[in-house]
């Protein structure tokens, strides 16, 4: 893995003349997720997993594309949201109620037919939660206190809250776009942390977006500081090749925290989530390092001991990077 050392003034001015705010399309999302999925399963030596995590953004896909009176069944009324408000969508700026949680529901009666015995059995479980509790554990997640949730139900909770946040995110986004509001580190919608930065090819090569891990907005923020402290010194750049890689890790040595980066005009095929997943290798290293992820995955979010899927000693050995200090790219 070779690191680059970017100063702000080597980094090309990018004008604010842009949209500041790409509201998701969640149908779409979920469906070039899933794709993804299924491409990477093999190689990434994680098949199992990747293969459930297939089904259940399969399942996000097809609840995602609900109309008329199934949606309305499903995601009850349009909230009330104060758009005067930064972050309309936090969770503290709006009374979303339980209708998440018909989500939920409608995500386990998909999955049910198609998981191992095991996953059935947590389903099950989950299904029959009281509403209480499953308020209690959507208010800790939301509030990033994953681990006052039980580890084997947080990726499905997790699914439905994107899943009912993204329903109703697309008009926020989009009002935010038109007045050119956007924010620096948190989602301008929902105030959730990033899954990483995706550079796009349009509307113009090179433009950063920071990707929205609960509601799939994006926000542009420019690549000349950290998009966690917003410091523009000190900022590093690692990638398993020396020149063009697709997939790097930027780092700041002011606050210690790095985010991926996925230079979708390289290769249009990444998925901000399905290729942080595997990638778990440069995570590692920029941790042996001791920096600390500023992101939040959506697929990867329960107890690390108890879910996080491992590498093989033999993959870790095969896909380790060989580290180059000070090498330019």
């Amino acid at each position: 893995m070779s690191t680059a050392i970017l100063d702000a003034e080597k980094i090309p001015g990018q004008s604010l003349d842009i949209k500041t705010v790409i509201a998701a399309d969640p149908k779409a999302v979920y469906q070039f997720r899933a794709k993804r999925l299924a491409e990477l399963a093999e190689e990434s030596g994680l098949a199992e997993y990747f293969g459930l995590l297939e089904q259940l953004v399969g399942a996000q896909e097809k609840v995602s594309a609900l109309y008329g009176e199934a949606a309305k069944s499903c995601f009850g009324p349009q909230p009330k949201l104060d758009l005067s408000q930064s972050q309309p969508m936090a969770q503290q700026h709006f009374e979303w109620g339980n209708y998440w949680q018909s989500v939920l529901l409608e995500l386990i009666s998909e999955l049910m037919p198609k998981v191992s015995t095991d996953l059935h059995v947590v389903l099950k479980e989950l299904a029959k939660a009281k509403a209480d509790v499953l308020q209690g554990y959507a208010q800790s997640m939301l509030g990033g206190r994953f681990a006052e949730v039980p580890a084997q139900y947080s990726l499905f909770i997790w699914a439905s809250l994107s899943v009912y946040w993204s329903h109703w995110a697309v008009d926020v986004a989009q009002h935010l776009a038109d007045n050119g509001e956007a924010h620096k580190r948190l989602c301008p919608v929902c105030g959730s942390h990033p899954v990483g930065s995706v550079i796009k090819e349009e509307p113009r090569v090179g433009l950063r977006y920071l990707h929205c891990s609960l509601c799939e907005t994006e926000w542009h923020e420019v690549r000349a500081e950290c998009t966690s402290c917003g410091e523009s010194k000190g900022v590093f750049l690692w990638a398993e090749t020396e020149t063009n890689a697709a997939i790097r890790v930027e780092s700041c040595d002011t606050c210690q925290g790095y985010t991926k980066m996925f230079f979708t005009d390289i290769n249009p095929r990444l998925e901000v989530a399905a290729d942080d997943l595997a990638t778990l290798v440069m995570d590692s290293h920029l941790v042996e390092q001791g920096y600390s992820a500023t992101t939040v995955n959506p697929l990867l979010l329960a107890h690390e001991q108890e879910v996080e899927p491992r590498l093989s000693e033999e993959l870790q050995r095969e896909k380790e990077p060989q580290v180059k200090v000070g090498d330019i790219h």
